[in-house]
């Protein structure tokens, strides 16, 4: 019997009318690839389809990853229901009472572009990234960029005013930019009053 999973993020109950691909999905479990913690408060679950990847990532109560992760490898090899509804927010259904959220990404990057000089906190909604690519997207000049890890008091500068040429990309791999996201925010200051620098988090 093939088994399948489901997710649903709360759409319908906010508007009925205008659900979409972000809001429900269900998943071949022969598409699942990898189910891994990716912070303090969330699991990936990360699927292989035919569109190319796609990304279910669980919202749980601190320090539930193996109870959790557990349930589900339970239901996929025991349960006898052919839909296996792992978090159910629309229908109230969760697999572990340990999940209370749900976000479902198609995309496999996450890309935010600096629109000032001020310095601008870098929200990306996961951390298990392999890269970070930042672009100089300016059409003539060279511009500087500063990164800063803030944990509610304190910034620490991970670079200072590092020059990126014109049309010119610095690639940072997760060893050279990684940290507790749970207790740091990432902030990037652009040297340029337009901004001009393009962060791509590559998973």
């Amino acid at each position: 019997m093939e088994k399948f999973l489901l997710f649903t993020t709360g759409g319908c109950t906010s508007d009925p009318l205008n659900w979409d691909s972000s809001e429900a999905a269900l998943y071949s479990v022969k598409d699942l690839e990898s189910i891994k913690p990716s912070s303090a408060r969330n699991i990936d679950l990360i699927f292989n389809t035919s569109n190319g990847k796609e990304v279910v990532s669980l919202k749980i109560k601190n320090g539930l990853h193996n109870k959790i992760i557990s349930s589900i490898a339970t239901a996929i090899g025991s349960g006898t229901s052919s839909i296996v509804a792992v978090a159910d927010v629309d229908g109230g259904r969760y697999i572990n009472s340990g999940i209370c959220g749900v976000t479902i990404k198609s995309q496999e990057n996450y890309i935010q572009t600096l629109t000032g000089n001020s310095r601008t906190q870098i929200s990306c909604p996961r951390d298990n990234y392999s890269s970070v690519i930042i672009a100089n997207i300016d059409d003539s000049d060279d511009v500087a960029c500063t990164l800063e890890l803030y944990d509610g008091s304190t910034y620490t500068e991970l670079f200072n005013q590092i020059n990126i040429p014109t049309k010119v990309s610095l690639k940072l791999e997760k060893d050279e930019i990684s940290f507790d996201n749970s207790t740091y925010d990432l902030y990037a200051t652009s040297g340029d009053s337009g901004g001009q620098l393009t962060f791509t988090f590559n998973y």
